[in-house]
């Protein structure tokens, strides 16, 4: 799997709330720690734009919305960099079945992705380096160092 590849895992068992079901994802890379297991960094999507809208909950959060069809979405769908998971790579490989890759973002998508992955409270430094190493890996390279606050 590529930096910015769109893909759905069925039956996505690790939800936070409610039962399993369908999600779709964008890779981010993996870490690069030699003394910890290795992580997968992945940010879920979400159709429920509503969250999103003028009134929303969630119109202060940094995120990038897709249309329907494009990247392999099938719905209107939104990447909220909050929703971020790192995933030993050893349980992600061992759901390999339920994953089909869709799709992948073009660099520029990703570029404004990244802006908005520095700019999250919820991913720690570490996570954000790594995956400034992975975009550096993809080729997509000149993007501003992660740095401590």
């Amino acid at each position: 799997m590529q930096l910015g590849s769109v893909f759905i895992w069925k039956n996505f068992p690790f939800r936070k709330e409610g039962k399993e079901k369908d999600r779709y994802f964008v890779y981010f890379g993996e870490s690069h720690y030699p003394d910890n297991p290795i992580k997968v960094f992945l940010i879920t999507t979400t159709s429920r734009i509503y969250h999103y809208e003028e009134e929303g909950a969630r119109k202060s959060h940094n995120y990038c919305r897709f249309k329907p069809g494009s990247f392999g979405f099938v719905e209107e769908s939104i990447l909220d960099v909050d929703f971020y998971y790192d995933i030993d790579k050893e349980v992600f490989e061992k759901y390999k079945e339920d994953i089909e890759e869709k799709g992948k973002l073009p660099e520029s998508i990703l570029k404004n992705i990244y802006y908005l992955i520095l700019q999250s409270k919820n991913i720690s430094i570490k996570v954000k380096q790594d995956i400034h190493h992975n975009y550096n890996l993809e080729g997509i390279t000149g993007l501003k160092k992660p740095k401590r606050k």
